[in-house]
């Protein structure tokens, strides 16, 4: 492909995350969330019981957003701090009731919605755009981490 071809692609891929976005963008009002601290949510209630630098290295924000998240969520009361009984110091951070509830919510929503969003492609389409889509971030992820 050219370079105006290429272009032209990135375009679309950014103009379909748009629109994607403006599916995601009602449900995530109307649970007084950003897509960041959904994903911290989510990352919460599958691991059970997180640190707060593990929320931050995972979703690839510096420490102090990871508390500064950590703490608009423990506001919502969606996530709680408990100290380890081992070490004082350490601070675990783990989903409330009402944060399972719901994470738990909001994906039964998402699931309708992408069931919908992607429901165009055949399943070996979706597969092949998941390992595409894959292996981009991974490579534009390393890009970025070694200043390419």
């Amino acid at each position: 492909m050219n370079p105006s071809q290429l272009y032209d692609l990135h375009i679309e891929i950014k103009e379909l995350s748009s629109l994607s976005q403006e599916l995601v963008e009602p449900l995530m009002v109307k649970y007084d969330l950003t897509s960041v601290q959904y994903r911290a949510l989510q990352l919460i209630v599958l691991n059970e019981s997180l640190a707060v630098k593990d929320v931050s290295n995972h979703l690839r924000i510096k420490p102090a957003a990871g508390t500064a998240l950590i703490d608009r969520l423990e506001r919502k009361s969606l996530i709680e701090r408990c100290h380890s009984e081992d070490d004082r110091r350490v601070v675990y951070i783990r989903a409330t009731d009402s944060g399972k509830e719901s994470y738990h919510s909001i994906n039964k929503c998402f699931t309708d919605i992408f069931n919908n969003f992607y429901g165009v492609l055949t399943e070996e389409e979706t597969e092949r755009l998941k390992q595409i889509v894959g292996k981009l971030t991974e490579h534009v992820s390393s890009c970025i981490d070694d200043q390419c």
